[in-house]
């Protein structure tokens, strides 16, 4: 079986990288097709490429996207497959598993404000 090249490796994950950016930005402008689109593409290729790690991250980044468009229920469930994967994909010392840990634990904060539930916080 042939592997890819190291360039054509680096060169996707060049691509994972710019799709993962373009879909916060758009996250964060509120367009959360694109943000959906780009993010989903770009785990696609990570789990072509079999990169667990990177496939825990972007998890986590859909479960992000989900929190900022008020979908509760669909960000607990991105940030768990998230958690199961980065607890044997990643290393054990690498600080993404504490931040994907307060990315959960934002879900059941009462003050955090998201845009789709920021005007029934002002009541």
């Amino acid at each position: 079986m042939d592997f890819p090249s190291s360039d054509y490796l680096a060169g996707m994950e060049k691509v994972i990288t710019t799709l993962t950016l373009k879909g916060m930005a758009a996250g964060n402008d509120g367009d959360f097709k694109m943000a959906f689109s780009d993010m989903e593409a770009a785990l696609w290729l990570s789990q072509s490429l079999d990169k667990r790690c990177l496939e825990a991250v972007l998890l986590n980044n859909l479960g992000l996207l989900h929190t900022m468009n008020g979908a509760w229920d669909r960000a607990l469930f991105f940030y768990e497959c998230s958690m199961e994967i980065a607890a044997d994909a990643c290393p054990s010392d690498d600080t993404f598993l504490s931040t994907l840990k307060k990315n959960i634990s934002c879900l059941f904060d009462p003050k955090v404000v998201t845009p789709k539930n920021q005007n029934q916080n002002l009541n």
